[in-house]
């Protein structure tokens, strides 16, 4: 018996350690995401100018970007930010969007992306940035008022955002998730074979510990729910029905936080983060609406 117990226990060792390794690799990944070019110059685009930008965050982490004015401004600048593993350019298109009707925009690297400094963090140090950001645009000519967009990552460190920064008139989240524990157990829900699901819940928190001892980030307080739950900024939570990385279901768990400054639009047959894509025009009528109506 006591052989077995022995031998019980040196299993349950080996298991863990394998588990806590698996994590830690997990979460090295994520901080890191494989980083895209950025072209060396800005794009051009019809009746707007376009130069570099850049902000030094309150912990000494770098963020560039592209700043885009157009010939006829209106007085307002969005920030707009782009998913995980992208960059800056992934949303030159939709920028396009508001350039058209005179808002000068904003298009940063979120860190850990592109050409900005740091590790990506999910929310957890990115609201420095936006605040940062934000005072940023708050200071160049012709803005005097300023919105958000945010796409996939860049809805949730929005969103996440609003902790420290309260002088964004309204913003816009496009396929947001609550906090990056729930969202990296969904995912990783979605990965393991049904047997093995069981073990989501320890891998994640492995790596939650590992990044927290190793890096000194606290994914874990990463969570864009909560700066939902607190803020007084109008919210326009947008996400496609058909979403099959981040689901629905944190949006509407971030609506529910708030119901009286936020509002969802839930998009039937739109995957993740494509709503311009799949209904067009009808999107572009309903953020710049949200815009104007704050």
């Amino acid at each position: 018996m006591k052989r077995v117990l022995i031998t019980a226990a040196a299993v349950l060792a080996l298991g863990g350690a394998l588990v806590f390794a698996a994590g830690a690799r997990a979460a090295g990944a994520a901080l890191h995401p494989a980083r895209k070019h950025v072209a060396a110059i800005c794009p051009c685009i019809a009746h707007v100018q376009c130069r570099d930008a850049s902000v030094t965050a309150a912990d000494g982490v770098k963020s560039r970007g592209w700043y885009f004015e157009p010939d006829s401004p209106n007085g307002a600048a969005v920030l707009v930010l782009h998913g995980i593993g992208g960059s800056r350019q992934d949303v030159v298109a939709v920028g396009t969007v508001f350039e058209r009707a005179g808002y000068a925009v904003l298009e940063p690297d979120i860190r850990g992306h592109g050409e900005s400094g740091g590790l990506a963090t999910y929310g957890a140090s990115d609201e420095q940035d936006v605040h940062a950001w934000a005072s940023w645009l708050l200071h160049q000519p012709h803005v005097e008022r300023i919105y958000g967009f945010g796409a996939s990552l860049g809805a949730s460190v929005l969103l996440e955002g609003l902790n420290q920064e309260h002088r964004f008139r309204a913003v816009i989240a496009e396929s947001a998730y609550t906090s990056f524990p729930a969202i990296a157990n969904e995912r990783m829900v979605r990965l393991m074979p049904t047997g093995l699901k069981w073990i989501t819940a320890p891998l994640v928190d492995s790596g939650i510990f590992w990044a927290h001892v190793r890096y000194s980030t606290d994914l874990g307080k990463a969570s864009a729910l909560e700066a939902v739950r607190h803020t007084h900024t109008p919210i326009l939570l947008i996400h496609g029905l058909a979403d099959d990385k981040t689901s629905p279901e944190n949006s509407r768990e971030l609506q529910a936080a708030n119901p009286s400054d936020v509002q969802l639009w839930l998009v039937p047959g739109s995957h993740h983060a494509d709503a311009w894509a799949t209904t067009g025009k009808q999107f572009e009528t309903r953020v710049l609406n949200w815009y104007r109506e704050h």
